[in-house]
């Protein structure tokens, strides 16, 4: 409950902050995942924490060392849609990571790129649209 509210606090310095109408894409690399079709159905909720990444690279990292690789890309359109951006705070800063709080609804767009070959490897690629519960 305490990692919420302050997600929800540090989210409202998104909302004021001069890029809060703009496009971001956000990425999460998994290793060792695949993409059940019933999520390219009706997409899935995440209990818990979910980190993500500005920077398509470090998706990549943490993708990588399995037998699969699978990156989530989350399109959003404005502050509204997003996580808070909890770099200040992080052990790894240069990773720009953005922490969306327990409970993220994950709309699949339809878009997957099967097989997209990334620094020698191939990843699959699901885009969706994360919807913030109040």
């Amino acid at each position: 409950m305490l990692l919420t509210e302050a997600l929800k606090k540090l989210r409202a310095v998104g909302a004021i902050s001069p890029d809060k109408n703009s496009k971001l894409d956000l990425w999460r690399g998994m290793s060792n995942m695949e993409v059940a079709e019933v999520f390219h159905k009706s997409g899935g909720t995440e209990m818990a924490l979910l980190s993500t990444t500005t920077k398509l690279d470090v998706a990549v990292h943490y993708s990588s060392g399995g037998s699969s690789s699978l990156i989530l890309k989350l399109n959003t359109s404005s502050a509204m849609e997003r996580g808070a951006d909890i770099s200040f705070l992080s052990a790894f800063p240069t990773e720009a990571e953005v922490l969306f709080p327990p409970l993220i609804y994950l709309r699949p767009t339809g878009k997957v790129a099967k097989d997209l070959e990334i620094g020698g490897r191939s990843i699959t690629v699901v885009e969706v649209v994360p919807v913030l519960g109040s």
